[in-house]
């Protein structure tokens, strides 16, 4: 059952003659644009002084950076010893796309890595607003049609964890970016089938970036099966020989270490404390699930799920309607993946593409509202009328301001230059948590803390060797983000490391955040 808001609130003829409450909706609305627009350019303000920031924003850059070095040297995915120890976690793409923009504009490798994301992060929110429209009804008109993809997209700049991984030299905004390419062209394949090529080579591009991302191609390929049966087999085809060649060239290329690193070395512990993570995750975008929740139940009732059949024949008649489905398709599949962020080390950009799904459905439940305000049509809920005159605004009002801050990166920038001086006047390899500092010395990150943990949790890293190393003072010194007894740093060494590090390098000393293990006076 459906409340007429128009007839509740001023009666049933007030919204064609343009009472006061589509003047508040649209109020608040204006509002709630405005403000996602003002997170919008803070994040783009955000995003400059990071990218001029030279040193690490996030514990992973600075092995991602590794790793790009290590692959374009032609040592990637290689064996796996005491020390060095390093481990590739993901595919190559996002590696090679941004050593490619590096080399082809002369860009530190860093900055590039970091453009290369928010690039991404733009075509995300671009490609969101894309999906909105070609799920839309047709003959809706031009402007309705930017109006809700305006803010299907600008809601991403609304959602703390997409403002968190915005900038950051990690591969996980290429990866959710690609996805939404094949989502997209997956939907114009339903009526143009010439697309399928290039919707599986989005789609392969993206598992080759993260492994993880295969919630689009299952969604449309579902999609496609019942409504052109040979066009799903095409892309099951198209997608199957993609990848099959790349693992081939890959797996040569590393003389078959690509899929030990892939398979066998990336793994985590089950930590159901990350349980808390997920619920702050979906807290912070509680106003957002909950608009979204109108779209995704009209949707549901216009395919009418619960009949196969009858879906079969109404996608027939009209494929169009498909695009719809896929949409649902992907955010069931994604939705089932949400447990994978109860493993050690993960981080809420295992929420990204999640995020992204729900911010298409926020679009198409902008479109009542939007059609209540423009033209005075009755909106189909008094709920949904406050969520986008009230709570939307609000949500876009709580978000916090993007870090860095200028003044916080040049004060920053100041104290691990000296660290970076530390390092560089080592004479033996030197352990830090914060890897960029390694390669701004000149050296190379030869040993990841927190994946070598998890290894030997798994019995695949032989750490009692490396605490041997650590006893005889094979390091100069090591560098934590925090000391002995805090959480990061019993996540990233074991009991065995650190009892080896506590012996061998008792002395310690606080830059900033970071803490200096160092050995004992005297001792070179």
């Amino acid at each position: 059952m459906t409340l007429d808001t128009t007839a509740v609130l001023t009666g049933p003829r007030a919204a064609r003659r343009g009472g006061w409450p589509r003047r508040l909706v649209g109020a608040g609305f204006a509002i709630a644009v405005l403000l996602m627009l003002v997170n919008l350019g803070t994040l783009l303000l955000a995003a400059l002084v990071a990218l001029g920031y030279p040193y690490d924003l996030d514990y992973g850059e600075g092995i991602v950076w590794q790793q790009l070095r290590n692959i374009v040297a032609g040592t990637g995915y290689g064996p796996l010893g005491v020390y060095p120890a390093v481990v590739y976690h993901y595919p190559p793409v996002y590696h090679l796309m941004t050593a490619a923009t590096a080399w082809a504009f002369g860009l530190d490798q860093l900055f590039a890595g970091r453009l290369v994301s928010l690039l991404s992060t733009v075509a995300m929110m671009g490609l969101v607003g894309r999906l909105v429209v070609s799920a839309m009804p047709r003959g809706e008109d031009r402007v309705l049609q930017l109006a809700a993809a305006g803010i299907g997209g600008l809601c991403l700049a609304s959602i703390p964890s997409i403002l968190s991984w915005a900038f950051l030299m990690r591969v996980d905004m290429l990866a959710c970016a690609l996805t939404l390419a094949g989502l997209a062209l997956g939907i114009r394949a339903i009526e143009r089938p010439s697309a399928i090529p290039f919707a599986a080579l989005a789609f392969v591009l993206a598992i080759y970036t993260k492994q993880t991302s295969i919630a689009g191609p299952v969604a449309v390929f579902a999609a496609l099966w019942l409504v052109r049966p040979r066009a799903a087999i095409v892309l099951f085809a198209c997608c199957a020989g993609l990848g099959l060649i790349a693992l081939g060239g890959l797996s040569l290329a590393s003389d078959g270490g690509f899929l030990r690193h892939i398979l066998l070395y990336n793994i985590n512990r089950l930590d159901l404390s990350r349980i808390d993570l997920l619920a702050w995750i979906l807290t912070s975008q509680a106003m957002l699930i909950a608009m979204a929740a109108f779209a995704i139940v009209a949707s549901w009732r216009r395919l009418e799920l619960g009949r196969p059949l009858a879906l079969r024949a109404k996608l027939a008649g009209d494929p169009s309607k498909a695009a719809p489905l896929i949409l649902l398709l992907f955010l069931a599949v994604k939705t089932m993946m949400l447990p994978m962020i109860l493993k050690s080390g993960s981080s809420d950009n295992y929420i990204i593409e999640w995020s992204c799904g729900m911010a298409v459905f926020v679009g198409l439940a902008a479109v009542p509202v939007l059609k209540f305000v423009r033209e005075g049509m009755a909106a189909p809920s008094l709920v949904l009328l406050l969520l986008f005159a009230v709570a939307l605004p609000v949500t876009a009002w709580q978000i916090p301001a993007s870090e860095p801050d200028a003044a916080g990166a040049r004060y920053q920038g100041a104290l691990m230059a000296g660290v970076v001086t530390d390092i560089r006047a080592s004479a033996k390899p030197v352990i830090s948590d914060d890897m960029v500092l390694l390669i701004r010395a000149g050296r190379d990150v030869q040993w990841e803390p927190a994946i070598a943990a998890e290894l030997a949790h798994g019995r695949v890293y032989d750490e009692a060797a490396f605490a041997g190393m650590v006893r005889r003072h094979a390091f100069g010194f090591f560098i934590t983000h925090d000391g002995p007894g805090a959480v990061f740093f019993k996540q990233r060494y074991n009991p065995v490391v650190a009892d080896a590090i506590e012996a061998a390098y008792p002395r310690r000393r606080q830059v900033g955040p970071l803490v200096y293990h160092l050995p004992p006076a005297g001792q070179p």
